[in-house]
Formats: C-alpha cells, sequence, structure tokens
C-alpha cells in the first residue's frame, strides 16, 4: 500500500488457511468445531519501524502466543482469554481497540465471524 493509496479494509481480499495444529485446543476447550478453524494475513505496509495490516480468524477457536501489537477490531465478534498471564477475558466486537504484549499465551474463541482486525506492530526486520 502506498501513501495515499486507499483500501476498503472490510472488503480487501484475504487467503484463509487452516490453523496449525499446535492452535487447536481440546474439544471440551473449544465449544465447537476448532478443526474447521481458519486464519488469514495481509501486512499492508511499513511506517518507520511498525508494520501494519490485516488478520482474520473464522469461527471457532484456537491457541496463540503473542507478538507485540495493538488491533482495532473491523468485524465479527467473540472473545480473547488469556492464559499466561491470567487476566479478564477481552471481548472483541468492531470498535474494539485491543493492546497485546509479547508471549501472551492466548485462546481466541469466535462467534461471529470472520472476525478482522486492523493490527500495528513492530517490524520484525
Amino acid at each position: 500500500m502506498s501513501a495515499a493509496e486507499p483500501i476498503d479494509t472490510t472488503t480487501y481480499p484475504l487467503d484463509h488457511e487452516p490453523i496449525e495444529e499446535w492452535q487447536r485446543l481440546d474439544p471440551a476447550e473449544a465449544e465447537g468445531p476448532a478443526a474447521e478453524t481458519t486464519t488469514a494475513f495481509a501486512e499492508l505496509g511499513t511506517i518507520g519501524d511498525v508494520d501494519y495490516g490485516l488478520w482474520e480468524m473464522s469461527t471457532g477457536a484456537m491457541r496463540d502466543v503473542e507478538g507485540d501489537e495493538v488491533f482495532l477490531v473491523l468485524s465479527g465478534a467473540g472473545r480473547i482469554e488469556f492464559d499466561d498471564p491470567v487476566q479478564e477475558p477481552v471481548a472483541l466486537a468492531p470498535g474494539s481497540l485491543v493492546r497485546l504484549t509479547a508471549g501472551m499465551k492466548t485462546r481466541w474463541y469466535i462467534e461471529k465471524s470472520p472476525l478482522r482486525k486492523l493490527f500495528i506492530a513492530p517490524s520484525e526486520d
């Protein structure tokens, strides 16, 4: 994405892939068909030492180990539960602004999909 080139973040095409095996939850934890859960990702650009892009998750559940980021939910609904460090769940809905720190161990539960977020994170380069 170049300067002054707008994109529609709600319709920007993303290609979904199944989650990795280690991300799958046990059926009792998953509260639904975790085996069918998919995610998609597109890095849109960089400003200074910061990357921004889109990430999307289908209905379902998964575990993750987070990177350092802040994100804004654009569509969908669900929640994030925190295993390490333990803290209260965070509800996700359009307009939710959430800050995650590197190393957080989380479980994502998406009831209304796709959950699409615009993320901002430090560049890895």
